[in-house]
């Protein structure tokens, strides 16, 4: 028997005559449950919002629906330029109903750990598919750094044959300068990944590749992730009427993705991360001459 139920049954003894105390210790309850009045909940009532910061956080957590309160504190402590609490964030973006519910996902441990040191040591390629009215299913194939999260190559194309994906590495591996030897490329089994002829091609560019476990998509945690965040918030907030067009707007997402916080990064942006790494390569070879 529960509690409430105990406490309900003891009140009615109570107003029958019987004597509170033998009846709260009969029922293991205490006298002040018996005594209390019991008031019906009210439903929590949102205040309106009258401070500058509080009106910043609900501003921002509207413009950015997707992202939950660490990543509006961010935002908001960017664009005033002061410290903004978490919990105060947390607690305003509650009131205002703003937070996003997300389930919890269980993560399962997988054999073998890459420790990523520096930018162009580990990649990770992935294929997704964006709808568009004029073809249907088109596929874009992106790469990701996964020391600084850069977006180094994509495209967006009819098919997704193997001759895509082998373009897409090769005129990334042109851009970011990859010497032979130093770089390892994660995809998953996708056939257009594992054809001979894109085996041939990473092989002579001199890059290691690396195959993710099957039905094992946090192998390509890093890639997988932007992609989600990419439906999110551009892919299924438009409707692409041609090819050019879906191709316009996810090159506009992505040049704004480089310059947006990112959580992993300290809530640095990949932009601000690649500059620091320069930074610092060019410190380094000035000492070494």
């Amino acid at each position: 028997m529960g509690v409430s139920v105990r406490v309900a049954h003891a009140r009615v003894l109570v107003a029958e005559g019987e004597a509170l105390a033998a009846v709260a210790r009969v029922l293991q309850i205490s006298r002040q449950a018996v005594y209390r009045t019991p008031k019906p909940r009210r439903a929590p009532q949102r205040r309106p919002v009258t401070d500058p910061v509080d009106v910043a956080i609900v501003e921002t957590a509207k413009s950015y629906p997707t992202d939950g309160y660490r990543m509006v504190c961010c935002f908001v402590r960017r664009s005033l330029g002061v410290a903004v609490n978490r919990k105060r964030v947390l607690r305003v973006m509650r009131e205002q109903k703003l937070i996003q519910r997300r389930p919890v996902e269980v993560r399962r441990r997988r054999p073998g750990v890459f420790k990523v040191e520096r930018p162009g040591q580990l990649w990770h390629l992935d294929m997704t598919s964006v709808w568009v009215a004029d073809h249907g299913w088109v596929y874009l194939n992106a790469i990701i750094d996964c020391c600084t999260r850069e977006i180094v190559g994509w495209s967006l194309e009819l098919r997704r044959r193997a001759a895509e994906a082998t373009a897409v590495i090769k005129q990334a591996v042109d851009d970011q300068a990859i010497a032979p030897g130093t770089l390892t490329l994660g995809t998953d089994n996708g056939s257009a990944f594992t054809a001979r002829s894109t085996r041939l091609a990473i092989s002579a560019l001199g890059i290691t590749h690396r195959r993710g476990g099957y039905r094992d998509p946090e192998s390509q945690a890093f890639i997988e992730s932007w992609f989600r965040y990419l439906k999110e918030r551009c892919v299924w907030r438009n409707e692409f009427e041609t090819l050019d067009q879906a191709r316009e707007v996810i090159a506009a997402y992505i040049d704004h993705y480089h310059d947006r916080p990112h959580s992993r990064l300290d809530y640095k942006t990949p932009r601000e991360v690649r500059t620091t790494w320069d930074d610092a390569r060019g410190q380094l070879q000035k000492l070494a001459a």
